[in-house]
């Protein structure tokens, strides 16, 4: 892991579940100018494999968890934006229906033996 202070070591999810933590995200504006915003992200595991994703929804910008930490759909199958019902597939992040634009914004991660690094920060 690069020890350049842009990332933070969170719990590995058990399988099926997720975790949140927050990050710093810049936003660069049309006139150059920066915006920084406290954003959130999720790390999940899914049949073993583990991924991170920015919880914003590509379609209407709210976060994809009503409940705090709840992303996946009754069936375990998807992650779902519950403010319109989007669903998503939890590994590569696709949009498998839903008025959702895109797929998930991803996050790097790096495995530890103490627990999963992701980003501290993010330009967007």
């Amino acid at each position: 892991m690069n020890d350049d202070g842009n990332w933070q070591v969170v719990e590995r999810p058990a399988e099926g579940d997720a975790v949140c933590f927050d990050l710093q995200a810049t936003m660069s504006l049309s006139d150059g100018a920066e915006v920084e915003l406290v954003e959130q992200g999720f790390l999940l595991c899914f049949q073993g494999e583990l991924r991170a994703w920015r919880n914003h929804c590509p379609h209407a910008g709210s976060p994809l968890d009503w409940v705090p930490g709840q992303f996946f759909s009754d069936d375990g199958e998807s992650l779902v934006c519950h403010t319109h019902h989007a669903l998503f597939q939890p590994l590569s992040g696709e949009c498998l229906a839903g008025p959702c634009p895109r797929g998930l914004y991803s996050l790097s991660i790096q495995v530890l033996e103490e627990g999963v690094a992701v980003p501290l920060r993010v330009h967007l």
